[in-house]
């Protein structure tokens, strides 16, 4: 029987293919990236066993120079926690990335964090992954389409290997990075998180003969009473408020590092040195609480800093650990606030890792220390040891909110702990916290970054997708000019002949030297009956702008002069006009961004009217 395969098909199954091909690659280097940075740890961690607590002040610091030359000079991109950045490239490039950013990313990061810099590994794999689609997507010639569903198959997998969590992992691609965008395929997405989390088991097998394991080895829940489920709505409240204060507080401290008045190159350099003191601050109290630090043959980091799982895992061992009791309620609380400060310093200074581990650090600590009031004040219904089932919520609960990811943190939350009794929990603390987040503020911890630099990819409008279209890119470069030596009735006439009421005035040596509209023509007339000139009208203090910037800009400063018009001049020469733009450009630019962010999969009908009507009454 002959049967004929439809070449829709045929492209699905390459797709899918390639996704695999992807997750393999993602899986590797989760592996890889976990022992280079282990490798640079190694190489870090004599220096404070050798002169004491000032070695982890001087280490970070380190870490520092080479990050900022890195980020500064090669890749801006790898600054920061890296997703993004993916989410830029997702909506506004169709998913188009340097080729130099995975590499760079994978340095940078492991520099940051074996130097004990305050991040996780999954966002540098994410953003490793994601330029891994990217680039084989750019060689083999794709489709947007199939370049935007690489970049999530990228994403995914790398988070899959990062936690063992393939559905997780394929879902934070898909929820977080994705949101409500279309322009991907579902189907390669889920078999590149498979296959790169078999692949990262099967090479830690090989090189260490140990298997990829759970990310926490947290206490079993069994719900006893009902009535628990009440306190997990309180703990999912308190963290969506707490989810509100990590996202301002985060970016808050960004701004600081940002405003300093030194050089880019060592803004990173003060970062790190922050990050040591406040992590030898937290020795300090690792001494009082008799926190004992890493666990098995990892090396010894100070709990607030580097991606410190084991912090999370003796939060779930409480009892043999730590002393109990209000020690036990002031460790979780101020090495949690500790934790906050370490991160946004190592990150808001221009270091590069992921955002994810440390959120759950934070949201762990708050809701264990949340977990052990509750079981002081209704001990008949919360058992003090499973109590701490109450920081596990607490991870889901801070980041499900920060991140606007309920379903990928309920989900992910389960398969990192293979405890599957916790979804009733889950669901009542998580959706609680993303509402409170939610209604207090409109932007994730990942779209904070791109609100901030005007692109909302999560809230239909894109209004901010103007920045994307540069001023030289919609300018007319032939206006129709008038010589200030023209009379009244000789511009009536180009009126007539153009239709149009705005006009650059040049001299006779090309130079730029005012702007006249038709308004400025009707005057009373001159007492000897002579008409006016061109020179005479005009306003020869005009708005000057450079081809390079962007539409967003210019239709503030229009607004800001109340001026309807620019001239657009050479920076080296800037009374060479090059262009000229009114504001009936906006429309042209808008045309143009909405255009690309259709291309790039954006569902473009859910941007507000209001926001459109405005955009077409400015002229």
């Amino acid at each position: 029987m002959h049967m004929t395969v439809s070449e829709d098909t045929k492209r699905q199954i390459f797709l899918m293919s390639l996704g695999g091909v992807v997750g393999a690659v993602s899986g590797l280097t989760a592996v890889a990236f976990r022992f280079l940075i282990i490798g640079i740890n190694l190489v870090f961690i004599p220096v404070p066993n050798a002169i004491g607590s000032l070695g982890w002040i001087i280490i970070p610091a380190i870490g520092g120079i080479f990050t900022g030359i890195i980020v500064v000079r090669y890749a801006p991109e790898a600054k920061g926690h890296g997703v993004p950045e993916v989410m830029e490239a997702y909506v506004l490039h169709g998913g188009k990335m340097r080729l130099r950013v995975p590499f760079l990313k994978s340095v940078a990061s492991a520099v940051t964090i074996g130097t004990g810099g305050s991040c996780g590994r999954e966002g540098p794999i994410a953003q490793i992954g994601a330029g891994v689609g990217s680039g084989i997507a750019d060689k083999l010639g794709l489709s947007k389409e199939a370049t935007q569903t690489l970049v999530i198959c990228g994403v995914s997998s790398g988070i899959a290997a990062t936690f063992n969590a393939p559905l997780g992992g394929a879902l934070f691609g898909i929820e977080i990075v994705a949101g409500g965008i279309l322009g991907f395929s579902v189907l390669p997405v889920i078999l590149s998180s498979v296959v790169s989390t078999a692949v990262a088991d099967i090479s830690l097998r090989l090189i260490v003969g140990k298997p990829l394991s759970l990310s926490f080895i947290a206490p079993s829940f069994v719900m006893q009473n009902p009535i628990e489920l009440l306190f997990f709505l309180v703990l999912g409240l308190a963290l969506g408020l707490i989810s509100v204060l990590w996202i301002r507080g985060f970016y808050f401290i960004e701004d600081a590092f940002e405003k300093l008045r030194t050089s880019k190159y060592f803004i990173p350099v003060l970062g790190g040195l922050f990050t040591g003191i406040v992590g030898v601050i937290g020795i300090y109290f690792e001494q009082i609480f008799h926190y004992t630090g890493a666990l098995g043959d990892q090396p010894y980091i100070p709990a607030v800093m580097g991606v410190e799982y084991a912090f999370i895992d003796r939060i779930f061992t409480y009892d043999n650990i730590l002393s109990g009791g209000l020690t036990l309620l002031a460790t979780l609380a101020i090495f949690s606030l500790l934790k906050f400060f370490t991160t946004s310093a190592t990150l808001g200074s221009g270091g590069s890792g992921g955002i994810f581990a440390p959120t759950l650090f934070i949201g762990g600590g708050l809701g264990g220390a949340l977990g052990y009031i509750f079981a002081s004040v209704a001990p008949t219904i919360i058992n003090p040891t499973g109590a701490m089932v109450f920081a596990l919520v607490g991870m889901a609960s801070l980041f499900g909110s920060s991140a606007r990811a309920p379903i990928t943190c309920i989900v992910i939350i389960m398969e990192m702990t293979n405890d599957y009794f916790l979804i009733l929990p889950l669901m009542v603390a998580v959706s609680s916290a993303y509402l409170v987040s939610a209604v207090l503020e409109p932007e994730s911890i990942y779209t904070m970054k791109l609100a901030r630099r005007g692109v909302h990819v999560q809230r239909g409008t894109h209004i901010g997708a103007l920045k994307s279209v540069k001023v030289g890119s919609v300018m007319t470069k032939d206006p129709t000019i008038l010589h200030p030596t023209m009379t009244t009735s000789e511009v009536f006439e180009i009126i007539n002949k153009t239709h149009h009421t705005k006009f650059p005035v040049v001299d006779d040596f090309g130079n730029v030297i005012g702007i006249l509209i038709a308004e400025d023509l009707f005057h009373e007339p001159k007492e000897d009956g002579t008409e006016y000139q061109v020179r005479e009208l005009m306003n020869p203090k005009f708005l000057h702008l450079s081809p390079s910037c962007t539409m967003d800009s210019a239709l503030q400063e229009m607004i800001k002069r109340d001026e309807g018009h620019a001239v657009i001049v050479n920076e080296s020469e800037p009374n060479k006009m090059l262009g000229y733009i009114t504001k009936a450009d906006v429309l042209k630019a808008y045309e143009i961004a909405i255009l690309n962010l259709q291309k790039a999969g954006a569902d473009v009908e859910a941007i507000d009217p209001a926001l459109i009507v405005d955009v077409e009454n400015l002229d």
